[in-house]
């Protein structure tokens, strides 16, 4: 269970930090690397929700709506809004 996406389901179950989930979006395409940068960031902020760290959840969506595609930004919108921040 190293292979992307498999990292973001290590984290959920407690066996990869943040940290880590970042260390494994590394990749060798460009285009590749910012996908996956984007999706870590995204589920780093639904699992900082879950455990009622709203700043920090707000702070990752917001490098989501600004930086990852139309999809990735949409989502991270409707969760900023969620949290009655703006995007």
């Amino acid at each position: 269970m190293t292979k992307w996406p498999a990292p973001i389901i290590r984290l959920y179950l407690g066996q990869v930090t943040p940290e880590t989930l970042l260390s494994a979006t590394d990749d060798l395409d460009a285009r590749t690397k910012k996908r996956q940068v984007c999706e870590a960031h995204f589920f780093i902020g639904e699992l900082a929700l879950q455990h009622a760290a709203k700043d920090e959840a707000a702070r990752l969506f917001r490098l989501v709506a600004e930086g990852c595609s139309a999809v990735g930004a949409s989502l991270a919108i409707a969760e900023l809004k969620t949290l009655g921040g703006q995007p």
